[in-house]
């Protein structure tokens, strides 16, 4: 199942790549993303408060794109090394910034997102070692 299950992020990190990320709307009302105390409403979200926190993520930036650098299968998670690059609305100024996720799957579907600052935080929660 593990292989499935980096496909499924990897297709879901190809579209994010050039900035489509229509296939948030599919997360079912289960999804549970958990994020990084360091990010502006720190928490555990779930269903449309999921989705929506995304969204709003996505939406305060500018052509932004979020492209998959790593991909490790571990049973029912995959460990992601992220690339996003944008520009805040009204600046001409490119940001870049470097994230770590773990998705964990459940009957084959995305269940879990935890997003990390730190590559060996996201490393321990996939259950991997650097």
């Amino acid at each position: 199942m593990s292989e499935a299950n980096v496909e499924a992020v990897r297709g879901f990190y190809e579209k994010a790549a050039v900035g489509d990320f229509s296939p948030l709307a599919e997360l079912g009302d289960e999804f549970e993303f958990v994020t990084s105390p360091e990010l502006p409403d720190a928490g555990t979200y779930r269903g449309e408060a999921a989705r929506r926190w995304v969204r709003t993520w996505i939406e305060s930036f500018e052509e932004l794109t979020i492209e998959a650098t790593e991909l490790v299968g571990v049973g029912d998670s995959v460990f992601v090394g992220l690339l996003q690059r944008g520009r805040v609305p009204g600046s001409e100024a490119s940001i870049e910034g470097r994230w770590w996720a773990v998705y964990t799957f459940r009957d084959g579907e995305p269940a879990r997102l935890q997003l990390f600052p730190d590559r060996t935080q996201a490393l321990e929660a996939a259950g991997l070692r650097d």
